[in-house]
């Protein structure tokens, strides 16, 4: 438990950290990756965008910020203790996921062995604030950050009280018990949050090898906050409090333009949990995107029934304004278990006609499937996988179920098994359908001649990885 909250100190230099979801990775793994590195990092690493709106939020106030990956240097506690006094840092922040929350106590134990630095930590693990304040965390961020880290290096600097810091949990010293301030509103007009912090180095250091039709040097996107869609086995919704945001197409643009001709990207990978969700609003973009003439590729996530009615229309503008690649969130194709997950029964029809109507214009398509939800059975997935067969998406993959704390489907079993299905079998199963898919040589010639047609250069290093992944991909590991 934190002792002190530390205040009365200059913030001058910020460093966030990032650590691998595998706790065991994180904690005590101090060597790069080889080649029995779960498969998962073997595909790429991805821009920590949250983190990046951070530090731009930072830089607005002259502060200095960093971003200590543990993907791209994996740093044992110790050494990470050692850079933070080496560096001088401040203040240190912790991105907090479900998966990561042991990782972080032990680093912020280790870095409390050597130093008072002030610690935080912030994310969509965040409903795990009791578990990181016991664990040493001094604060822990609820909800969008780029105004409460501001208020946190003021609260430090004793320009405001830690009561007035809205948007946090906190130890109190004198009650030794857990605070919980007021929450923060979110900020309406996201068009005012600076750009993330992104530079030219840092950007060519993370890639995903999945995004074969996009160029590289690529980085992520946001052009909204929030969900309109309440999936029961996703935190997303209760994250954002069930509200949607959406940037303004000038403000998108102005992003974009920024990357291009400052950071000379040539892709962007759009990871809205679903991107642009209204027509007029994508007919608008694309149509001033296309009318920039930047030479992009682009990438997003769509639902099932996204654009449903004018589906040919959107993904035509879609496609000429650079949309190369689109992943659709099948999750299952089985009625009964959409219904039982909050989501609707016309969805495998719809999709279907998505993935048909996507690949007839040239348009790379992926479907993520969860196996384990409510009403999963040995036929449900054979199902999805006849699907599969019958659609032919050009990239297919079956993640195992992983219960998201504080999740509807969480609160909904509270540790109960959610289907017949053994968790063993679950991961079975998942690496079975994977390699059945990907085995079929008419679904590796598609796959590879969609390369060859889009991104040539890519071929062999994608040949090489992906191929080497699905013979050895064991999701139970």
């Amino acid at each position: 438990m934190a002792k002190t909250m530390l205040r009365n100190r200059q913030i001058k230099r910020v460093a966030f950290i990032s650590l691998n979801i595998d706790e065991e990775q994180s904690i005590f793994s101090a060597l790069e990756y080889n080649s029995d590195t779960r498969f998962k990092n073997k595909l790429g690493v991805r821009p920590k965008l949250g983190l990046e709106y951070l530090c731009a939020a930072l830089k607005k106030q002259n502060i200095e910020s960093k971003i200590y990956d543990q993907e791209l240097a994996n740093f044992a506690p110790q050494e990470l203790s050692s850079l933070m006094q080496k560096n001088n840092i401040d203040l240190v922040g912790f991105q907090a996921f479900s998966l990561n929350i042991k990782s972080i106590t032990y680093f912020v134990q280790e870095i409390r062995k050597n130093n008072s630095i002030p610690i935080i930590a912030g994310g969509p693990g965040s409903c795990h604030y009791n578990e990181l304040i016991k664990g040493g965390c001094d604060m822990v961020c609820f909800g969008e950050g780029e105004e409460t880290i501001l208020d946190i290096v003021n609260c430090y600097e004793n320009k405001i009280h830690i009561e007035n810091v809205e948007g946090i949990a906190y130890y109190n010293i004198e009650t030794k018990g857990v605070e919980v301030n007021v929450p923060r509103a979110q900020i309406d007009n996201l068009d005012t949050i600076p750009f993330p912090l992104r530079t030219p180095e840092s950007i060519k250091k993370y890639y995903d090898d999945l995004l074969y039709p996009v160029r590289k040097p690529c980085l992520t996107m946001i052009v909204s906050r929030g969900c309109l869609y309440r999936c029961s086995y996703c935190y997303s919704h209760s994250f954002w409090m069930d509200v949607y945001r959406r940037r303004s197409i000038e403000n998108v643009i102005k992003e974009i333009r920024h990357a291009v001709y400052n950071l000379h990207i040539k892709s962007i990978e759009f990871i809205d949990d679903v991107f642009a969700v209204e027509f007029n609003w994508l007919k608008e973009f694309c149509e001033q995107l296309e009318n920039e003439k930047f030479n992009l590729s682009w990438s997003c996530y769509l639902h099932p029934l996204s654009f449903r009615g004018q589906r040919e229309e959107a993904f035509l503008i879609m496609k000429r304004s650079g949309c190369k690649m689109i992943s659709f969130g099948a999750q299952s194709c089985d009625i009964g278990i959409l219904r039982q997950v909050n989501r609707s029964p016309a969805e495998p029809e719809e999709l279907k006609k998505a993935i048909y109507c996507a690949k007839s214009m040239g348009i790379t398509t992926v479907a993520c499937f969860i196996v384990g939800l409510p009403g999963e059975t040995r036929d449900t997935v054979q199902r999805n996988f006849n699907f599969c067969l019958q659609t032919k998406p050009h990239l297919v993959f079956f993640n195992p179920l992983d219960v998201i704390p504080f999740s509807d489907l969480d609160s909904r079993y509270k540790g109960k098994a959610i289907s017949v299905l053994a968790q063993k079998e679950i991961f079975t199963l998942c690496t079975k359908y994977t390699k059945k898919y990907y085995f079929r040589p008419n679904i590796a010639v598609r796959i590879l001649k969609d390369i060859w047609v889009k991104n040539p250069l890519r071929l062999i290093k994608f040949i090489t990885k992906f191929s080497y992944l699905v013979r050895k991909m064991d999701y139970s590991r």
